[in-house]
């Protein structure tokens, strides 16, 4: 990659996501097309940019929220849209997830952004389930009815497919290996 290039994190509905790199000046749905993320002929598939923290700034009160993160404008080039500084790239059919977490019998609710990380749906979880502090890092996300415990850094495009755009989670405590 040479020094006026930048790279790009490519996240696609359902898959781990790709590095691609492009000149500012290229248009993104060029970039996005060349890198197989988009079809040419596609044009139900939103794009988003950089990764959603928004919920986190969500009222204690506020039950099934939704993260207002726009779709950009693919028709753009990479310069206008600043992804030198989002880096990010999220293609995905979900307008958003509409995802539910259990804890203690009780479940929250709220529709993210597809470019959020499985690190602000769990600091979401630990903040609408009041948990203490001191221990509320000990509690990650496991998915419901399975012993699958997505990493932090998973995004929620990766791990939704269109037409179905919910997921469940269960906030449990993680187990550590002795060792």
């Amino acid at each position: 990659m040479s020094a006026d290039e930048l790279k790009l994190f490519v996240h696609v509905e359902g898959a781990k996501s790709m590095v691609v790199a492009a000149k500012p000046g290229e248009v993104l749905r060029d970039v996005l097309i060349r890198a197989g993320a988009l079809k040419a002929s596609q044009d139900d598939i939103l794009i988003f940019l950089g990764e959603c923290t928004e919920a986190l700034n969500e009222a204690e009160e506020v039950d099934n929220g939704a993260d207002e993160h726009k779709p950009a404008d693919a028709g753009l080039t990479l310069e206008a849209l600043e992804l030198h500084r989002h880096q990010h790239v999220h293609c995905h059919r979900c307008r958003h997830v509409a995802v539910e977490v259990n804890f203690n019998k009780k479940t929250k609710r709220h529709r993210f952004s597809p470019a959020t990380t499985i690190e602000v749906v769990t600091a979401w979880a630990r903040k609408k389930f009041k948990l203490d502090p001191t221990i509320a890092g000990e509690y990650v996300l496991q998915t419901c009815e399975t012993k699958t415990q997505p990493r932090p850094g998973d995004h929620l495009s990766e791990l939704v497919h269109a037409p179905d755009c919910s997921l469940c989670f269960d906030l449990v405590k993680e187990i550590t290996p002795a060792g």
